[in-house]
């Protein structure tokens, strides 16, 4: 469950992402106490921002409109929360970055190791399957030798498909584009059920 309203508009020259909340204290991290504009977002406003844009036209600049209640907007939120966003997802692509390299060398490692692993895995199996004496012997040889050989290999190819991949695409799909982005915060009135009202415009 979520504790904002999300509309999204696609405009002919840009995307414009909505995200309506009822406390400021809602978009950002509440263990930071750091100034506005230096806050760690909650985990809620981080996916809000990154899965708003991550399956809608690539090519088109993005707009974030970022609206509370009335009160809620005081001067320093209203200049530090952009700032906030932008701080947050330039570090979040630049350690995603380290990270990236760090998985290229464990995968990079991990292949080197498994195929001479299982190189010599296969070395002895293939002596074996022919030294054996019945076919059931030979079963468990090639078994044995295909389920090594699997493991070997496992990290690697598991490093590279669910997060090497993974990783890449949050940067290039939507780090990259959040920092190219426009983010503004917008006054609201406030509804019967105590959000923001996403068709009143400050």
């Amino acid at each position: 469950m979520t504790n904002h309203i999300e509309r999204i508009i696609e405009l002919d020259d840009r995307l414009v992402v909505e995200l309506s909340y009822k406390r400021v204290g809602q978009f950002f991290d509440p263990d930071d106490p750091s100034v506005i504009s230096q806050r760690d977002l909650s985990d809620d406003a981080e996916k809000a921002l990154l899965y708003s844009i991550i399956d809608r036209e690539s090519k088109k600049p993005v707009e974030y409109i970022i609206r509370f209640p009335v009160s809620e907007v005081t001067p320093d939120v209203e200049a530090g929360l952009p700032e906030a966003v932008l701080t947050y997802f330039r570090y979040r692509c630049e350690s995603a970055k380290r990270n990236l390299r760090v998985i290229l060398k464990r995968i990079k490692y991990g292949l080197i190791i498994g195929l001479v692993l299982s190189a010599g895995l296969l070395a002895i199996g293939i002596y074996l399957y022919y030294n054996s004496p019945n076919d059931i012997f030979r079963g468990i040889i090639i078994g044995s030798i295909v389920i090594f050989c699997w493991v070997a290999l496992w990290d690697p190819i598991d490093l590279f498909l669910h997060q090497y991949m993974f990783q890449k695409g949050a940067i290039r799909i939507g780090v990259k584009r959040i920092l190219k982005s426009t983010v503004r915060v917008e006054k609201a009135s406030v509804q019967p059920n105590g959000m923001p009202d996403p068709d009143y415009h400050s």
